[in-house]
């Protein structure tokens, strides 16, 4: 049986820039940790923890 020479490659790494946060108003991209609220925005995640901490 011969013996096969594909070598898998790791897929790039590709950044996208996926808007400004609904809080802080600073760019944010896939790379950070973030929420969606369909259909009104994104914002960090940590942004809206301290938001919600301050209306409770």
């Amino acid at each position: 049986m011969p013996k096969h020479k594909k070598l898998w490659k790791k897929p790039k790494v590709i950044i996208i820039d996926i808007g400004k946060c609904k809080y802080c108003k600073e760019d944010m991209t896939n790379q950070e940790s973030f929420v969606a609220f369909y259909p009104k925005g994104k914002a960090h995640y940590k942004c809206m923890r301290e938001d919600d901490r301050k209306n409770n």
